[in-house]
C-alpha cells in the first residue's frame, strides 16, 4: 500500500506542477491519469493487487461528486439552459439507451436484449470531468456549456434507478424476483438522502447565521454530508448513489443564499479523488483487462460514442434555433467515464448477472476510447466551435 501511494502522490505532484500549461493543451487529466496508472502497473512501479480497495475508492468520488453537481444544479433555478438540458435528458437518453441496447444485440455475441439494455444504461451517463476544456470555455455560448454540465450532473443518477430497473426485469427472467429490492433500494435511497439534506441543510444555515460556525467547517459539511448518506443508505438496504443525488438536490434547495463558495472544498477534493481514481481505472482495471480490446467491443464501443450517443441528440434537438454544428457538438462532448465505472461494478459485483463479461470488456473499451478521444478533441473543439459561432453572432440576421 505504501508503494501504491507513493506512486499516486508522485504523478499527481507532477500533474499538478503542470496543471496550467496541460489545461491549454490536448492532454487532459484524465488521459494523462489512466496513461500514468496503466503504465505504472505494467512496469511494476506498484502492484495492481494493492488496490483490492479501488471500489471504496470510486464509490466514494463518485458519491461525492454527484452530491457537489446536484447541490449546485438547483433545478428551481434553472434559466436559459433549462429546454436544452431537458431535451438532452427527457428525450436524448432514454433514446440513446434504446440505441445502446439494439447496438449490443447487433453487435456483441450472445447478449440477449434485457442485457443490451443493462450495457446501455451503464454506459449511458455522461463524464463532464473529460472535458473540462468544453464547459470550462467561456468562449463556448453559455447556454451550450450549462446544457453539457446540467446533463452530465443529472443524468448519472437518473440513470441508476432505470439501471436498477433492469436487473430486477434480468433477475425476474432468470427466476430471481428483485422487484422488491428495487423498489426497497430506491424508497429507502430516497428517503434517507431527503433526511440528510433536509436536516443537514436547516442545521448549516441557521448555525451560520448564528455566528456559530466558521465557513471552513461549512465546506467540510459539504464533505460529510454525502459520505453520511451513501453508507447509511448502503447499511440499509438502499442505493448509496441515489440517496448522495437526493441529499444534494435538498440541501442546495435549503442553503440556497449562502456564499457559493461553501461547496469548493468538496468541488476540489471530487476533482482530486476523480483523478486517482481514473489512476486507479488505469491501473486496476484496464491493465487488467487488456484482452477486452477485441473487434466487436470495438466496434460497440466506437457506436456507442457516435451514432447510440449523436443520433438520439439530434432527435432530441429538433424544433430548437440550433444549427447542425451545434447539434454535432452537443452530441459529440457526451464522454463515459466514473460512472459508467461504478455502474459496471455495481451489476457485477453486488448483483452477479452472467452478463458481467461482456459489460466489463465493453465499459472497458468503451471509457478508454472515450478518456483518449474526446480529451484529444476537448480543447481545440472548442475553440474551433467558439470561433464559428462567434462569426455566427456576428453576422447581421
Amino acid at each position: 500500500m505504501v508503494q501504491l501511494i507513493a506512486y499516486l502522490g508522485a504523478v499527481t505532484v507532477v500533474y499538478a506542477l503542470l496543471s496550467r500549461r496541460l489545461g491549454r493543451s490536448p492532454i487532459t487529466g484524465p488521459m494523462y491519469f489512466v496513461t500514468a496508472g496503466f503504465l505504472g502497473a505494467t512496469v511494476g512501479a506498484w502492484d495492481p493487487l494493492e488496490g483490492v480497495g479501488v471500489s471504496t475508492i470510486f464509490e466514494i468520488t463518485l458519491g461525492l461528486v454527484l452530491f457537489t453537481e446536484a447541490m449546485k444544479l438547483r433545478l428551481l433555478s434553472w434559466t436559459e439552459d433549462f429546454e436544452l438540458a431537458t431535451r438532452l435528458l427527457g428525450i436524448g437518453m432514454p433514446l440513446t439507451i434504446a440505441a445502446g441496447a439494439l447496438a449490443a444485440v447487433v453487435v456483441l455475441p450472445d447478449v440477449a436484449l434485457i442485457g443490451g439494455a443493462i450495457i446501455a444504461t451503464v454506459l449511458a451517463p455522461t463524464d463532464a470531468a473529460l472535458g473540462l476544456a468544453v464547459v470550462q470555455n467561456p468562449r463556448v455560448p453559455k447556454r451550450i456549456r450549462e446544457a453539457l454540465a446540467v446533463e452530465s450532473g443529472l443524468n448519472d443518477g437518473i440513470a441508476l434507478p432505470v439501471l436498477l430497473f433492469f436487473l430486477a426485469v434480468f433477475a425476474a427472467e432468470e427466476g430471481t424476483q428483485l422487484w422488491s429490492l428495487f423498489i426497497e433500494g430506491v424508497g429507502v435511497a430516497v428517503v434517507v438522502g431527503s433526511l440528510f439534506g433536509l436536516v443537514a441543510g436547516f442545521a448549516m444555515k441557521t448555525a451560520a447565521a448564528r455566528g456559530l460556525m466558521q465557513e471552513q467547517w461549512q465546506q467540510i459539511m459539504v464533505v460529510i454530508v454525502p459520505l453520511l448518506s451513501l453508507f447509511v443508505a448502503d447499511e440499509l438496504g438502499g442505493s448509496g448513489f441515489i440517496a448522495t443525488f437526493v441529499a444534494g438536490l435538498v440541501f442546495g434547495h435549503v442553503i440556497q443564499g449562502m456564499d457559493e463558495s461553501v461547496a469548493g472544498f468538496a468541488d476540489d477534493l471530487g476533482t482530486a479523488l476523480t483523478m486517482v481514481a481514473f489512476t486507479l481505472f488505469g491501473g486496476v482495471i484496464l491493465a487488467d483487462n487488456i484482452d477486452a480490446f477485441t473487434l466487436s467491443t470495438i466496434v460497440y464501443a466506437v457506436l456507442s460514442l457516435t451514432v447510440v450517443r449523436m443520433l438520439p441528440v439530434a432527435i432530441s434537438m429538433v424544433g430548437t434555433d440550433l444549427r447542425l454544428p451545434t447539434v454535432a457538438f452537443l452530441g459529440w462532448f457526451g464522454p463515459r467515464g466514473l460512472a459508467s465505472i461504478i455502474f459496471a461494478a455495481v451489476v457485477v459485483e453486488e448483483v452477479g448477472i452472467d452478463v458481467g463479461d461482456p459489460l466489463i470488456a465493453v465499459m472497458v473499451v468503451t471509457v478508454t476510447l472515450s478518456v483518449f478521444l474526446h480529451g484529444v478533441t476537448a480543447y481545440h473543439g472548442a475553440q474551433a466551435y467558439s470561433t464559428w459561432s462567434e462569426k455566427q453572432s456576428a453576422e447581421p440576421p
